[in-house]
């Protein structure tokens, strides 16, 4: 009967100290783990958690405790009963030692893996947005029903809607919406009114074309130009030189140089003539 009971004993000793050897590599297992976060808490990247590793060192201390408790209650009882269990040798006691600076160091503060800093963009680096470009104040243009002869010359071909009129170079008749008119090669060109230049092109047949905007609808269109001096939204007043007369295209080269004059009236070809 002694031989089983100190079977017994001998079975809950080992166990108590598995017990004991086990809470002692979770505690080493922690402490590491706690001394390697701290050190390189600043190159890891917050999650906006933290760890108290302080409180898992006080419950595993609590644990060894409580075991070191049962176990010292166990051999009181045992001495009672007059088992020496110093002389079971299947199982060498272990010694536990704590190292109290190094568990306080690795345990005691909470160890908080740093946040990386959002970037925050710097003043001087902010590129401020420029400012809307404040548009022209537009002017109110009105046409006053009379123009000025934008080149002095002669009348080549005149304006004519309601009946053909010959074109020397294509030897054709044909209408004619506009006037050509006679002029020297880099003789100036007026403008026939205040006005706001809203288109410049090249055309096969009118050469460099300028579109004049005279207002209430009215337009002026001159074309067989050169040196033009304006540009496109540039406003010009009543003979102001605009560009110079260019040489002719070769739809007009029998006429020899001269001015496209034409004048529109919402969108309709006018006799410029009617103007003047």
């Amino acid at each position: 009967m002694r031989k089983y009971g100190r079977y017994d004993r001998s079975s809950a000793r080992r166990e108590r100290i598995i017990l004991i050897t086990s809470a002692a590599f979770v505690l080493a297992a922690l402490t590491l783990t706690g001394v390697y976060m701290s050190r390189n808490s600043e190159e890891d990247m917050d999650d906006g958690y933290t760890m108290d590793f302080a409180a898992l060192e006080n419950s595993t201390k609590d644990k060894l405790e409580e075991i070191a408790d049962s176990n010292t209650g166990n051999t009181s009882n045992a001495n009672v009963n007059n088992v020496n269990l110093e002389d079971d040798l299947d199982y060498m006691p272990m010694e536990q030692e704590t190292d109290a600076e190094d568990a306080e160091e690795a345990g005691s503060n909470m160890v908080e893996i740093a946040r990386e800093a959002e970037p925050v963009a710097e003043a001087e680096n902010i590129i401020a947005e420029e400012a809307p470009a404040v548009e022209e104040a537009q002017i109110q243009l009105s046409f006053a029903n009379e123009i000025l002869r934008p080149v002095e010359g002669t009348t080549l071909i005149p304006y004519s809607m309601d009946k053909s009129v010959y074109f020397t170079t294509l030897d054709q008749y044909k209408y004619n919406p506009a006037m050509i008119i006679e002029a020297e090669e880099g003789e100036n060109v007026a403008a026939c009114a205040d006005g706001r230049v809203t288109d410049i092109y090249e055309d096969a047949v009118l050469g460099e074309v300028l579109v004049l905007e005279l207002g209430d609808g009215y337009s002026a269109v001159y074309g067989q130009l050169t040196d033009i001096q304006v540009s496109v939204d540039d406003y010009v007043n009543a003979g102001e030189i605009i560009a110079s007369v260019g040489a002719p295209t070769k739809y007009y080269s029998l006429e020899g140089s001269n001015l496209y004059f034409r004048l529109d009236s919402d969108g309709t070809a006018v006799n410029p003539e009617d103007f003047f």
